[in-house]
C-alpha cells in the first residue's frame, strides 16, 4: 500500500539525511527531462536531477496561497531524501549566501520534519524541529482529527477536538486547525487559546495541518517566519518509464 514507508521504513529515515536510494538513483542519471543543460532555469537538483527552475513544475502548490518572502530573500526549489526511492520537493527560503533546508528524520510513530540549517539565522547549534508527517488514510479531516486526538489523555477532551479549515491569510488554503469550536475559539478577554493539546489550535503562533497524497503534515513554526513553505511540499517519484512526478494518494 501507498505510504508503507513510514511504518516500516521509519528508522531509516534518521540515518538517510539528505542521501539515501533516491541519491543512489539520482548518481546512476538523471532524469530524462533533466538530460539536457539547465540553462537559465538554474543548476540541477542533487537527487532527482530536476532543473530548479523547472522543479516547480512537478509540485503540488497553489502560489497564490505561499507567503512573501522577506526583503533580500527569496523561494527556490530544494528537495530531502525519502525511503523507497521517494523524494521530499519543497520550496525553502534563500538570503543572500544562506539557505534554509529541511531533513525527514524518523521516529516509532510518526517522522519528525527538522529544519537543519536556517537562512535567517546567523548560527543554528543544533537541528530544529518544525513539524511531524504521519500516514493519513481518507478524508483530511478525519484523518487530521483522529491523529489530534491520538496524543490527547482524556478521552472526554479528546472528543471535542475536530480539525477545521484554517482560512487564515498567508497559510496554505488547505491548512487545518484541530479545535474544540467548528467557527474558531476565542476568548472575550482576549487572553491566548490553546485548544486540543500540543497538535491542537493555538492562537498565537502558526499551528497547523494539512493532508496530501496519504499522509499529514503538522507544523508549529511558533511566531517566526516559516523558512519553508508548508504549502508546497510534495512527495515525487519515478514512473515506470524513468520520469519524475507527483506520488498518489
Amino acid at each position: 500500500m501507498r505510504g508503507t514507508w513510514m511504518l516500516v521504513g521509519m528508522l531509516s529515515l534518521s540515518l538517510m539525511g539528505c542521501g539515501g536510494g533516491a541519491d543512489d538513483k539520482a548518481a546512476a542519471g538523471a532524469d530524462k527531462t533533466a538530460d539536457a543543460a539547465c540553462a537559465d532555469d538554474g543548476e540541477k537538483l542533487k537527487l532527482t536531477g530536476l532543473c530548479k527552475g523547472r522543479a516547480v513544475n512537478y509540485m503540488n502548490m497553489d502560489a497564490s496561497a505561499s507567503p512573501q518572502a522577506p526583503d533580500g530573500c527569496e523561494w527556490q526549489v530544494m528537495e530531502a531524501a525519502l525511503p523507497a526511492d521517494e523524494v521530499l520537493l519543497y520550496r525553502g527560503l534563500v538570503c543572500g549566501r544562506k539557505a534554509a533546508e529541511i531533513e525527514i528524520a524518523g521516529g516509532a510513530e510518526r517522522a519528525e520534519v527538522k529544519l537543519i540549517k536556517s537562512a535567517m539565522s546567523d548560527e543554528m547549534p543544533e537541528p530544529f524541529t518544525i513539524g511531524y508527517l504521519y500516514t493519513a488514510e481518507g478524508e483530511p479531516a478525519q484523518a487530521i482529527t483522529q491523529r489530534a486526538r491520538s496524543v490527547i489523555e482524556d478521552p472526554k477532551e479528546a472528543a471535542k477536538c475536530n480539525a477545521r479549515p484554517a482560512n487564515i491569510e498567508g497559510w496554505p488554503k488547505d491548512a487545518f486547525v484541530v479545535d474544540t469550536d467548528p467557527k474558531g475559539s476565542n476568548t472575550a478577554d482576549g487572553s491566548p487559546v490553546a485548544v486540543c493539546g500540543d497538535l491542537g489550535y493555538f492562537d498565537e503562533g502558526f499551528r497547523f495541518w494539512r493532508a496530501a497524497q496519504g499522509f499529514a503534515w503538522f507544523f508549529d513554526f511558533g511566531q517566526d517566519f516559516a523558512e519553508i513553505d508548508p504549502g508546497s511540499l510534495t512527495i515525487v517519484a519515478k514512473d515506470a518509464e524513468g520520469n519524475w512526478g507527483a506520488t498518489d494518494q
